[in-house]
């Protein structure tokens, strides 16, 4: 089994966070990491003076590193804490306060604030007490010497592994924590963009619904500078009438294959179901006249067109009716204009454009 499996693999406790768990086992290893370093520049000397004390701390840190496989969360945060302020305590006098052993510290308080999920209270509680603690190791170690000598660049080079240790540190539990915020914001903005979509989507069809198409028109308003908008409101010629010969699942057919045809040829509109067989379509940047045009087209290819459903061929026509907005006009009564216009065009023999 490779380190990173070892590093990897979860609990055994129910619903503990594997998460915190692989942070700690990731920072066992940089503190032993770092210790190791230390040894090493300090030398045969350090062993020689606190040789038992440091076969203790390392046999510590593997059996706490193997404990994080069975501890539960909140115990093995704990139990790391308390292993890193042994260390910082009992290895300052070895290598001394220049070595830059209390910066270990900062991942204390970030295991404050990260390695549970206790109320806040108790983080800022736990983190006042590191404060504390801090300040007592200031006041006993500041500015103590290494029991072992050894040259400046040493002092040095045991400050660079330190202070990289717990950058590391820093920069793995903040991105791990972070990137698990983000990926929650990022999961949250697409369920409520879902939600939304979902809110303006017509499930049959596909189409925008009444309330979107509303929102559209006055969207469109808004910003109009001058270029015109144009309203149709379209209806299903005799639409009951393949309801009750063909029953209602063919209706549906015949309202999503006109839809689709709507979708290919007003690609320069915006399309939407406005209730049951009638459908609004908005045009921007086209004046009446240009308009009536396009609805011409589309007209006609209804007209054209043969829907096929459960071994029947269906043939249906439309009849529109078309508004242009001005500034006289609010998008509801544009709208209401055109639905006039519809209901001429439906007097009058249907299956045309009424403008």
């Amino acid at each position: 089994m490779g380190i990173l499996s070892l590093i990897n693999k979860d609990v055994k406790a129910e619903n503990e966070s594997k998460k915190v768990i692989i942070a700690l086992r990731v920072m066992y290893i940089t503190v032993l990491i770092a210790f190791a370093i230390d040894l090493a520049l300090a030398g045969v000397e350090a062993w020689m003076a606190s040789g038992i004390k440091i076969l203790i701390f390392v046999s510590a840190n593997i059996l706490l590193f193997v404990s994080t496989y069975f501890c539960k969360t909140r115990t093995a945060s704990v139990l790391f804490m308390l292993f890193l302020y042994f260390w910082i305590i009992n290895f300052i006098p070895v290598f001394g306060w220049s070595a830059g052993l209390q910066n270990y510290f900062i991942i204390i308080l970030l295991v404050c604030f990260f390695g549970s999920y206790g109320k806040p209270v108790y983080k800022f509680i736990t983190s006042g007490f590191v404060l504390v603690i801090r300040i007592i190791i200031i006041m006993l170690f500041g500015k103590v010497e290494s029991i072992v000598a050894h040259s400046l660049l040493v002092d040095k080079l045991m400050q660079i592994a330190n202070i990289s240790a717990v950058f590391l540190a820093i920069i793995y539990i903040s991105y791990t924590f972070s990137k698990d915020e983000k990926e929650a914001e990022e999961k949250l903005m697409k369920y409520n963009d879902r939600l939304k979509k979902e809110a303006n989507t017509d499930r049959l069809t596909g189409l925008s619904n009444r309330r979107r198409a509303i929102e559209y028109l006055d969207e469109m308003i808004s910003e109009q500078n001058g270029s015109p908008i144009s309203v149709a409101m379209g209806d299903i010629d005799f639409f009951k009438k393949v309801n009750d010969t063909y029953g209602h699942d063919i209706g549906d057919v015949v309202l999503k294959e006109v839809a689709a045809l709507m979708t290919r040829m007003c690609t320069d509109a915006f399309v939407a179901r406005w209730g049951g067989e009638e459908f609004l379509i908005i045009y921007k940047d086209h004046n009446g006249d240009e308009a009536f045009v396009k609805l011409e087209e589309l007209r006609r290819a209804i007209q054209r067109m043969s829907i096929t459903a459960c071994g029947h061929e269906i043939k249906i026509t439309m009849t529109f009716g078309l508004s242009e907005y001005d500034f006289e006009k609010d998008g509801e009564t544009a709208i209401k204009e055109a639905d006039d216009r519809l209901y001429q065009g439906k007097e009058n023999g249907r299956n045309q454009v009424v403008y």
